[in-house]
């Protein structure tokens, strides 16, 4: 079994922060170029992460997508992308992983599912929180009968804003909190409870960033499945204290509890001048007073797990795990949620 050559497209704080140093622990993986619009980044980070050819400009994606040299595509671009850029792949057969949400709405995502499948290659959500350890742990627990069945799973993530500009663009992101942060929600929810999603009841406003966004910075989203089971998503855009993932989930015989941001294990307090302290973790607002490090926060959050499993099933050319189908399937669940927002009623997924 080979290598799997990857060509990265994107150059943001994810792609440097964590898919990138995933990467290189990963022996089968090899990252043979990364793509992005502009120049600087891109070189930035070839040089850091000795990547040997970059693409940058206004060809960028058609580019890379047509290097003979690459095999597998890992789509990192803003959302509005993705569906061009799955696309480009599939057609230049390309395997592809693409970045979570898959598309803006259900009706891009099932374009994207199409091409995948009408072009024959492998394809891969790129869900990171599925793979989290902690996640991992606790879904053994599941399955081994420890918690009995599960009713109810509670999710939760929150932080004060997105890194980037176009997320506050909902003609570019596709939605607000509901989209950015419930794809991770409910997927998580749906895997812990193994079962059909069948309606929605959805809620989101605008709260605090009005003279930012015409986005919802934070929403609730309750989905119920085929055996009664509900999935409850918690998601802003507007809360202060850094970034804070949590997860409960209830059993006819047990309970689990999951707080990945906070329960870190390491807490530091310091006064010293920001540039001495450097980069803590994800989201954090300041650089001074309590703060709550992660060990290894790409490993953590699941991105390491994600990429080796998605790098072992293409080197065997088999589907992974979370493939386009389970992303079609997210993006329907938020599409449902939307409409319920609209409708105040329970909407069919």
């Amino acid at each position: 079994m080979g290598s799997v050559k990857m060509g990265m497209l994107g150059s943001g704080f994810v792609v440097s922060y964590f898919h990138l140093p995933a990467l290189m622990e990963i022996p089968k993986a090899e990252v043979v170029a990364i793509g992005s619009r502009r120049q600087a980044p891109v070189e930035e980070l070839a040089r850091r992460f000795g990547v040997k050819k970059t693409y940058y400009g206004d060809r960028y994606l058609e580019r890379l997508c047509t290097d003979p040299e690459i095999d597998t595509v890992f789509i990192c671009l803003p959302n509005f992308l993705h569906l061009e850029a799955t696309l480009r792949a599939a057609e230049n057969g390309k395997n592809v992983i693409c970045e979570k949400p898959l598309g803006r709405n259900a009706e891009e995502a099932k374009a994207m599912l199409d091409a995948v499948e009408r072009y024959g290659v492998l394809h891969g959500y790129a869900e990171d929180q599925v793979f989290s350890p902690q996640i991992t742990r606790v879904k053994g627990m599941i399955d081994s009968g420890a918690l009995g069945k599960v009713f109810w799973v509670r999710t939760r993530e929150a932080h004060f804003g997105p890194h980037s500009d176009w997320f506050w663009n909902p003609e570019l992101s596709g939605g607000g909190s509901l989209l950015d942060m419930g794809c991770h929600s409910v997927e998580v929810a749906r895997y812990f409870i193994g079962d059909e999603p069948v309606e929605v009841m959805g809620w989101g406003a605008t709260l605090v960033h009005t003279a930012k966004t015409r986005a919802e910075d934070n929403s609730l989203a309750v989905v119920r499945y085929q055996g009664g089971q509900i999935g409850q998503s918690e998601n802003s855009w507007a809360a202060h204290g850094g970034l804070d993932l949590r997860y409960e989930v209830y059993g006819s015989e047990g309970a689990a509890f999951i707080d990945t941001t906070r329960d870190t294990g390491i807490r530091v307090f310091t006064v010293a001048p920001e540039e001495k302290v450097g980069y803590v973790v994800e989201k954090a607002e300041v650089g001074r007073g309590w703060m709550y490090p992660i060990w290894r926060e790409h490993e953590l959050y699941g991105y390491l797990h994600e990429l080796q499993h998605f790098v072992d099933a293409f080197s065997q050319g088999k589907m992974p795990r979370e493939t386009y189908r389970d992303g079609y399937i997210v993006n329907k669940i938020l599409d449902a949620a939307y409409k319920s927002m609209k409708s105040g009623r329970w909407e069919k997924i």
